[in-house]
């Protein structure tokens, strides 16, 4: 406390000096008293002027790319660095870093097509795929990152092309990761990519109409919901006796058409074409 009394007390010397210095100079300065006037000294209490200082705070990355010469065999990553380097190597089109990071019996099932990717083959295939889809300008934007137990990862993430969010791709991944030696490797995903077809209020009504067939036939209902192919493929037989023998003639008949119209109207431009060769001439 004497330490903190000590430093202290020059300060507060300082600044009253500096007080008594200022008001001497004001009494130095001279004034002409024929123009001043003369006004009732009123003693108010001095105001107290708050000022607010705006702190402008840039926003905190949770987590960060790594770098480009990273080494994942002498610095094993977490599971959510294992994530975003995966997305860095989809964007840098990376496959020897995507073959490190797939499990042998790797399980990716993503709900826009029929049927799941299963083994390191078939979804290294898959992401070859992606990558050359994807072009030069487009890439993964991940927005948030969610750890659970057991080397478990929820992402959301869309896609940018040239830095700009590109409409309806937005997403939702689910990962599943194992230990490979001294790192962790992807051994299941989901990925739900948002719909283009923005259903609404429609989508409620036939939610609601099917939940209804549902409680009315639940016997039927249990049985679709344990063997929905079974339905598919009763459907598609349905169809190929009763309605393709049906549709066929006609949509062959629908094709001689258009191929008759499109011979038509070609050989009326030439004869245009021709017509307005000769006048041009």
């Amino acid at each position: 406390m004497a330490a903190a009394m000590e430093f202290s007390s020059p300060i507060i010397g300082q600044s009253i000096s500096s007080k008594k210095t200022v008001n001497r100079s004001l009494c130095a300065v001279p004034v002409n008293r024929s123009h001043q006037l003369h006004k009732p000294e009123i003693n108010m209490a001095p105001k107290l002027t708050y000022m607010k200082r705006v702190i402008k705070r840039k926003p905190l990355k949770l987590f960060v790319l790594p770098p480009r010469n990273f080494n994942t065999n002498t610095s094993p990553l977490s599971p959510a660095q294992t994530i975003v380097l995966f997305y860095s190597a989809i964007n840098e089109k990376n496959l020897k870093q995507l073959d490190k990071m797939i499990a042998e019996d790797c399980f990716f099932d993503d709900y826009s097509f029929p049927k799941p990717f299963q083994g390191k083959k078939e979804v290294l295939h898959f992401l070859k795929q992606l990558t050359m889809c994807m072009g030069q300008n487009m890439q993964f934007n991940v927005e948030h990152i969610c750890e659970g137990k057991e080397n478990t990862i929820g992402v959301n993430w869309h896609l940018d092309w040239n830095k700009i969010q590109v409409p309806f791709t937005r997403g939702c991944s689910y990962y599943s990761l194992s230990v490979n030696g001294d790192k962790l490797v992807i051994e299941k995903a989901q990925v739900l990519i948002e719909s283009p077809i923005k259903l609404g209020v429609v989508a409620l009504t036939i939610f609601k109409i099917a939940s209804s067939l549902f409680d009315a036939f639940p016997a039927a209902t249990e049985w679709f919901l344990k063997s929905p192919h079974i339905l598919f493929c009763l459907l598609l037989k349905t169809y190929k006796i009763g309605i393709q023998p049906i549709i066929s003639p006609f949509l062959a008949w629908y094709i001689k058409l258009l191929n008759f119209t499109a011979c038509i109207l070609s050989f009326t431009l030439k004869i245009l074409y021709q017509i307005a060769k000769i006048f041009h001439m």
